[in-house]
C-alpha cells in the first residue's frame, strides 16, 4: 500500500517511517522505542479507509503514541512542533 500525505503546503508525498523514527528519536526515544512508535504509526495509517493522509493527522497519531512511550519524549515533541507551528511560513 502506498500511502500519501497531504503536507501543510498542499504538496504531496510519500509516507516516511524514517521521518518518523527521527523526529522521535530527536524527541528522547530509544532505538526500540522509535521502531515501536513507528511501527505502531505505520499500522494505524494501513488501517485508514484512504490512501491520502494530512500531516498533521499524522503528528497528532505520533502524539498520542509517544504519550504511551515516554512522556518527557512526548513534552520535548510538543515543544518542538508548537515551535514549527509558529514559525511556519517565516524565513529566519
Amino acid at each position: 500500500m502506498n500511502i500519501k500525505v497531504l503536507k501543510r503546503d498542499k504538496s504531496i508525498e510519500d509516507y516516511s517511517s524514517e521521518k518518523i523514527m527521527r523526529v522521535v528519536k530527536a524527541a528522547g526515544l530509544t532505538q526500540k522505542e522509535a521502531r515501536q512508535l513507528t511501527a505502531s504509526i505505520t499500522k494505524w495509517l494501513k488501517k485508514q479507509p484512504r490512501p491520502k493522509i494530512t500531516s498533521l493527522q499524522i503528528r497528532d497519531r505520533v502524539l498520542i503514541e509517544i504519550q504511551k512511550i515516554n512522556v518527557a519524549a512526548a513534552k520535548k515533541f510538543i515543544w518542538f512542533e508548537k515551535y514549527k507551528d509558529k514559525h511556519y511560513g517565516v524565513d529566519i
